[in-house]
This record gives C-alpha cells, structure tokens and sequence, in this order.
C-alpha cells in the first residue's frame, strides 16, 4: 500500500485487496484524508469486509458538508444562518470519514455543545448534522447508516414570551437614541421581525390605505400590515419618498441603541425581538382576534400564535360560550 501526492490537490493510493488484486484511486485531499481512507481498506480487507464497488462511502464529512452547501443552501436566503453552524460541525469531525462516524462520536458532541451552550442550540446543531447526511444518502452519495440515528436530545424549555408594559415602552423611548426612536416604534406598532423593518421601501408602505406591504417574510409568504393612526403620524414625520429605504440602520446600531436603552431604564430579560411579544401581547390584550394575529405576524401555524391566546380577557369567556345553550334555562 502506498500513497502519492501528485502535487494537484490529488493524492493517489495504490494497494492489493485479499485476493492480490490491485486498486489505485484518485483522491481529492490532502495525505491526511488519503491515510484515513487507506487505514478504513486495510481494516475492511482485513475483516473481509471490503468491496471495491463501495467507494462511495470513502468521504470525509468535510467532502460531504461542503457538497450539501453547495447543492442545497448556497442558493438559499437561510444558507448564510447556517454557514457558521456548518463550518463548526466541519470543524468538530474535520477529514474523518463519514463512515468512521459512529452515534457515539455524535452523542459525545451533542453532550459538549449543550454544556458549553443550550440544548435549543446543540439541537439546531444535530438537525443540521442530521440534514446534511440524510441529503447525501438521499443523493446516492453516501450509502451508510445515518449516525445520528439514536442520539438522545434534551428537551427545550417553552419559549418566553416577554414582552414590555406601557410603562416600560415610555421609559423606552425617552431613553433610546434619536436615531432609532422612529424604528422602535415601528416595531412596537407593527410586531414585524428586524430583517422585515429594515428591508421596509417607502414603495412597500401605502399611507393612503394604511397598509405595509411586506413581500420577504421568514415563512416566504407575502403579507399586509395594517398602519395603526399614531404610527402613520410618525411615518408622515419621516418625511415620505417615492422610493428608498424607509429606515437607514444597520443591525450593530439597532442592537447598541437597544441595549442602551434597556441599561438606562433598568430594564431586563427583553431583546429587540420582545418588541414583536410587545405588540402580540398587547394585541390580544386589548380584545384582538387571534387570527388577525396570525395574519398580521406571519405565522404559517395557528399553534405559534395561540400561545398569546391567553392573554385576551375575553379568550376563555367566548370560548365556553359555545356551549352555553346545551341544557335550557331552569326555572
């Protein structure tokens, strides 16, 4: 058995299976891969386990991760959410081939990463682990078992929905700056995610039927926003343009602005993304539906819109009322 460098980002390995016949194969990688993948024919012609028509399975995850980027994400507005999540599992198993995976390997870097972390972050790591091999397997790629098969995940706590008081909104805006004064409001008043407002284009806003026209959302459907009258008096404050970004604000300014505001009214477990609690909450709070809701936010299930249900002083009353005339009145 020998391994040749030919000086091109190949390495060419020659050996003899049991029966003394012999086989060269091309690699692309480094001698590192090349001995991995010699050490795995070694060991299989030694268990009488090797079968030349089988070299698919001779990948590294690195070789498989970088093909699942390529096929299935690179083309995708959620590809560069995940590009850190795949250069770390890439980081984690390296050249080692996907068939030396074990579950074993798996659940020992799911354990590491809950602890350093969360289970809700070790759990996006292992559906992204679990995704790109499926794909490959799915591709004929890859003709292995999944190794993820088995792994044992940790349960996630329910989401908090914090969300601010009237009280806390008005500390809010006395104390945030200038600058993002406006944008806050828009987010209390509208309930839109951050990626939505700052991709808002005076196009997209119709002051005249108070409607946002928001044509990108997370659930890929086009929705409509309704303008409540306070937000369109800060709107015509802004000074309308026929076309161009309605807020100029990068994510850095926001999330510092934000943040500051927060320290400087004493106020705590709230993120940017509370602003979008603030209004469901609020919404419901003051007798909204929840389907007018879930309208609003975008939600493409009634069930992520159903936990601000309870808040409505009038949910549990109406509910029960449907059943109210099932016996007649007693006299």
């Amino acid at each position: 058995m020998s391994i040749k460098d030919n000086g091109n980002g190949t390495v060419t390995i020659d050996y003899r299976d049991a029966q003394h016949r012999r086989h060269r194969q091309t690699i692309v990688g480094g001698k590192t891969l090349a001995k991995n993948i010699l050490a795995k024919i070694k060991s299989d012609i030694a268990e009488g386990t090797f079968f030349p028509d089988l070299k698919k399975q001779e990948l590294s995850f690195a070789q498989v991760a970088d093909k699942y980027w390529d096929i299935h994400l690179s083309h995708k507005k959620s590809g560069p959410k995940l590009k850190s999540t795949i250069n770390l599992l890439k980081k984690h198993f390296g050249d080692k081939l996907l068939s030396q995976i074990t579950t074993e390997d798996v659940q020992r870097f799911y354990n590491e990463k809950s602890a350093q972390t969360s289970a809700p972050t070790a759990n996006r790591h292992l559906t992204t682990l679990n995704a790109i091999i499926n794909k490959v397997i799915m591709l004929k790629i890859y003709k292995g078992e999944n190794p993820c098969i088995g792994v044992a995940k940790q349960k996630e706590n329910p989401p908090r929905n914090n969300f601010l008081s009237k009280a806390q909104i008005k500390d809010m805006l006395l104390c945030i700056a200038e600058r993002s004064k406006a944008l806050f409001a828009f987010a209390i008043y509208t309930g839109m995610r951050r990626g939505e407002i700052l991709r808002v284009d005076w196009e997209d806003v119709d002051l005249e039927n108070n409607i946002i026209h928001i044509y990108e959302s997370k659930s890929g459907y086009k929705r409509e926003v309704p303008i409540a009258p306070t937000l369109k008096q800060i709107l015509l404050s802004l000074n309308p343009q026929k076309s161009g970004k309605v807020f100029n604000l990068s994510t850095k300014q926001i999330e510092f602005d934000f943040n500051h505001a927060l320290k400087q009214a004493g106020i705590t477990g709230i993120c940017f993304h509370s602003c979008r609690h603030t209004f469901a909450s609020h919404f419901m709070m003051n007798g909204g539906s929840v389907t007018d809701l879930q309208r609003i936010l975008g939600h493409s299930d009634l069930k992520l819109t159903q936990r601000y249900a309870h808040l409505s002083p009038t949910y549990l009353r109406k509910s029960i009322e449907v059943v109210d005339d099932l016996i007649p009145q007693l006299q």
